[in-house]
């Protein structure tokens, strides 16, 4: 017969086994839905394009805070038969603190540049400089530890051998 020392125990390593597997199971699940967002850019298709125009937009930040930089881009290509203007430069804009980021971005999207651009396959107009990384598909492995972690918490208090 078992104590009720031994429930709490095998209670406490289920209730911990499992959470650390669920939040294991969360995190894969958010890093393979990052992974396959970013897997959906490599059906677009690579298509020359001239830099048109290039700055760096100061967005100033309310009381003493520094402020914050956007680059912006404008840049010609032709897709669906006919001349298209582009101005993403990624997936999803964002802004920094940090001018030197933003100011190489400027020096690799410079005026004139020829570049290559990404054009979605079934909307010509739309189009990116810079594709999304694949990175969290390769560190899938991480939160996965936890899921076998856990599992392994849980098979471990379900199986432990009892004296008689």
């Amino acid at each position: 017969m078992e104590s009720t020392s031994d429930r709490s125990r095998i209670g406490l390593l289920l209730t911990l086994g499992l959470s650390v597997m669920l939040l294991g199971l969360a995190f894969c699940w958010l890093l393979a839905r990052g992974y396959s967002a970013a897997k959906a850019y490599d059906s677009w298709i690579p298509t020359p394009a001239k830099v048109v125009s290039a700055w760096i937009e100061t967005i100033p930040q309310p009381g003493s805070e520094p402020p914050r930089y956007e680059f912006q881009v404008r840049y010609a290509y032709n897709a669906g038969g006919a001349p298209q203007t582009g101005t993403r430069l990624k997936e999803i804009p964002g802004n920094t603190r940090q001018r030197g980021k933003v100011e190489k971005l400027e020096n690799q999207f410079s005026v004139g540049n020829e570049v290559t651009c990404y054009v979605n396959p079934t909307i010509p107009g739309m189009a990116i400089l810079i594709r999304p990384t694949k990175a969290p598909g390769y560190t899938l492995w991480c939160p996965g530890l936890f899921v076998i972690g856990g599992a392994g918490m849980c098979f471990s208090a379900i199986r432990r051998k009892r004296p008689p």
